[in-house]
């Protein structure tokens, strides 16, 4: 599966840049002018300013803070992905086919009930369990998801780091064994030091990126991202339900967006479903495209790796984790798949 956040990209044809300096207001009562905002149903403004409470948050090294922003900056994304899909449902220009063949829409019978198996290995590519998250002496170790605010494309970056104990890091990786750590690209692998607060990361591709690191317990921040250690799902049942996640990215006259839904069964079925919007405005006009579809399939939980098999038999295989569980019911409200963070419905 192609990565839907790199693809948005790609459709723009622009390049990430960091959020300029906030204003000189504190981080909480900029949360509360976001949120007066966000009631009104401003949701630039809101975003703004989210944006500008994050990055306050960031520079005075309060990352509970920042995480309040981010998770309402990824919220509103998600918001904003569903205004832009029903805009070019409704707008004055009739949508034209997008380049991109929609998923297909398959049928099957519903099969017995039984207990969801873990995916087999293929050969020779044995998967290795990463540790879950931590940060210990400021240093990090294991799987974080990391969130970073895009203010140049009003979109949230999401992505998943993997820090080993021998100083290795991997970004967005597929798997974990040796094959497929070895087959990311060069800018999405590389090593890592820690001197001091100083966190530097040498990329395979030549490039480095040096930042100071702010640890806490369980997140620390870094080059303007917020880094929240990760564990693996406790079990398959706390998948179990419907989830929707959603991708916005918005530059100048032009916006982009995609949403996708996904209902996990405890028999091991599942569905899926995914609309995706473009439109650009110019002089001449409004010029809109989309396009959505529904499948079906079968899917399996192994460890930190989840595998969706459809009804034709094509494998999607990623790595997923939870990013938020209810403390009293113990039941995962948002998790982490395929470049997208999905809620719970």
């Amino acid at each position: 599966m192609q990565n839907p956040s790199l693809l948005l990209l790609l459709l723009l044809g622009v390049l990430a840049t960091r959020p300029g300096a906030a204003h000189a207001q504190t981080g909480a009562a900029l949360l509360q002018k976001a949120a007066t905002l966000e009631k009104a149903g401003n949701l630039p403004a809101a975003i703004a300013a989210y944006n500008q409470a994050n990055t306050v948050f960031g520079r005075t090294g309060d990352l509970d803070g920042k995480q309040q922003a981010l998770t309402k900056l990824a919220e509103l994304n998600e918001r904003l992905a569903n205004q832009y899909l029903q805009q070019s449902k409704t707008g004055p220009a009739a949508p034209a086919p997008m380049t991109t063949a929609a998923a297909p829409v398959v049928t099957r019978a519903q099969p017995a009930p039984r207990p969801v198996a873990p995916a087999a290995p293929a050969a020779g590519a044995t998967p290795v369990a990463p540790l879950a998250g931590s940060v210990a002496g400021g240093r990090p170790v294991g799987l974080f998801f990391m969130s970073r605010y895009l203010m140049a494309l009003h979109s949230l970056e999401k992505a998943t780091y993997y820090f080993t104990p021998g100083g290795q890091v991997f970004v967005n990786p597929t798997g974990f064994s040796a094959t497929a750590l070895a087959a990311l690209p060069p800018g999405q692998r590389g090593s890592y030091t820690l001197a001091g607060n100083k966190l530097t990361i040498r990329w395979a591709n030549g490039q480095t990126d040096a930042s100071d690191v702010e640890p806490q317990a369980t997140t620390f921040g870094w080059d303007m991202g917020l880094f929240l250690a990760v564990r693996p799902f406790a079990n398959a049942r706390q998948l179990a339900g419907s989830f929707e996640g959603g991708n916005s990215v918005s530059l100048g006259g032009g916006s982009t967006a995609v949403v996708s839904g996904l209902t996990f069964r405890p028999d091991g079925t599942f569905t899926r479903s995914s609309t995706s919007s473009l439109s650009s405005t110019d002089a001449a006009g409004t010029a809109r495209a989309g396009a959505s579809g529904t499948g079906t399939g079968r899917w399996s939980l192994n460890g930190w790796l989840l595998t969706l098999t459809d009804a034709q038999g094509q494998t999607t295989q990623g790595v997923s984790y939870p990013i938020e569980t209810d403390d009293k019911t113990g039941q995962v409200t948002r998790f982490y798949y395929g470049s997208m963070a999905y809620k719970r419905l």
